[in-house]
């Protein structure tokens, strides 16, 4: 088991990094009862294709001494990249963006969150409609702020967004679970 220094998990927490060399990012829920890292892969069989590749997102236990325990959750998403990653305030929730590796739907940021009570990465675009803005904002507890496609109009068109604020414990089990 790998050890994190509480100075180095305190920092983490401040900071979002991205090695973009190395094409990781980790970072300490709040709580810092966790640990989520995602991580770039390369597709199994054509591993020169970058617009191939995916990610793979996993959740690890940390105990007092930021020491990394178990594998708490772990998925991958198959020709999807991560464009932004974040803890809710409250520690139940990691959410984040996505886009093709593809260069597909430029426009279109897939959004999953990942459930810490049932260990679920689930599908937020189901729910709320397109997501087009790949920032993420959060007030506390656990409301976020995403911007989505706007079908108000006749011929909505992928750049017209609307503003929603979406409180996740009340809705992330109306989420479709990615499989």
């Amino acid at each position: 088991m790998k050890s994190i220094a509480p100075l180095a998990v305190s920092l983490l927490s401040a900071f979002t990094v991205h090695a973009n060399d190395l094409d990781v990012w980790s970072g300490p829920s709040p709580d810092k009862a966790f640990l989520a890292a995602e991580r770039r892969i390369p597709d199994a069989d054509m591993v020169q294709r970058l617009d191939l590749d995916g990610t793979r997102v996993v959740i690890s236990s940390l105990d007092r001494s930021g020491t990394i325990g178990s594998v708490y959750a772990s998925h991958e998403f198959a020709r999807r990249l991560v464009t932004q990653i974040r803890w809710s305030p409250d520690s139940k929730f990691l959410l984040f963006t996505t886009s093709s590796s593809g260069g597909h739907s430029p426009w279109h940021f897939e959004t999953y969150v990942f459930s810490i009570s049932d260990r679920t990465f689930r599908v937020m675009d189901d729910l709320v409609g397109p997501i087009t803005d790949p920032k993420l904002e959060f007030t506390p507890p656990d409301i976020v702020i995403l911007k989505v496609r706007d079908y108000s109009h006749e011929y909505g068109e992928p750049g017209d967004s609307k503003q929603v604020r979406v409180r996740l414990s009340e809705v992330v089990r109306k989420m479709r679970v990615d499989e």
